[in-house]
């Protein structure tokens, strides 16, 4: 009975533990979105996550360590956003509209911005461009291989024009995400994902005998 009662409290303490270390990797990121990389300290990311200084330190003693462990949970979760988004196409809804607007979504969500701050903050922090680079390198296979797995005929099939247009949209979402547009900003980047989206129909019905839609 006592063994048991010992098991039952170490098992209760390890899910806290992990729970506690997630809550701090989530913390970290939204320091990073809501008051930028620089500003992001060890006091601010404990106030975040409602933990002690202590306990950040715990977990990750340097700041190379909560980097790491950022990083790899931004890629985890893009990764994960991304097949959601690409596999559930709404029924009646044409997957290549799916596609344009899940790239839309993703550019703009907390993960893609987190992430935005930390290239262009590795622009002038050497530290961190040494985490950063390999990372990102990483990151780029990953989302090359996601593109691949979740449009599976279409990729095999047309692989040069698929990666080119894959980089296309992708580019152009982050383009327009970054852009300072401020006039008229929800129309004309409607203007542009409508006309992409015109783009890619017209590519599908100029190979459609090559690929089969799944």
């Amino acid at each position: 009975m006592a063994t048991s009662v010992a098991l039952a409290g170490t098992r209760r303490r390890r899910v806290r533990s992990l729970a506690t270390r997630q809550e701090i990797i989530e913390a970290t990121i939204s320091c990073f979105v809501d008051i930028g990389y620089f500003r992001t300290t060890t006091t601010e990311i404990a106030k975040k996550a409602g933990v002690t200084r202590g306990a950040v330190q715990h977990y990750f003693p340097t700041t190379q360590h909560v980097l790491e462990a950022s990083i790899d949970y931004l890629r985890e979760q893009w990764l994960e956003r991304f097949f959601e988004g690409a596999t559930r196409t709404p029924v009646g809804k044409d997957y290549i509209d799916q596609a344009v607007d899940n790239t839309w979504e993703n550019v703009n969500s907390r993960i893609s911005i987190a992430w935005r701050e930390l290239i262009a903050a590795s622009r002038t922090d050497a530290e961190l461009r040494a985490i950063i680079e390999p990372a990102a390198a990483e990151y780029e296979k990953a989302r090359l291989e996601a593109g691949r797995r979740a449009y599976p005929d279409y990729a095999l099939a047309l692989r040069d024009v698929f990666e080119r247009w894959r980089d296309t949209l992708e580019f152009l979402a982050e383009g327009m995400n970054n852009s300072a547009i401020v006039h008229d900003r929800e129309r004309r980047i409607k203007v542009q994902l409508d006309a992409l989206k015109k783009e890619l129909h017209a590519v599908w019905e100029q190979h459609g005998d090559k690929v089969r839609i799944r």
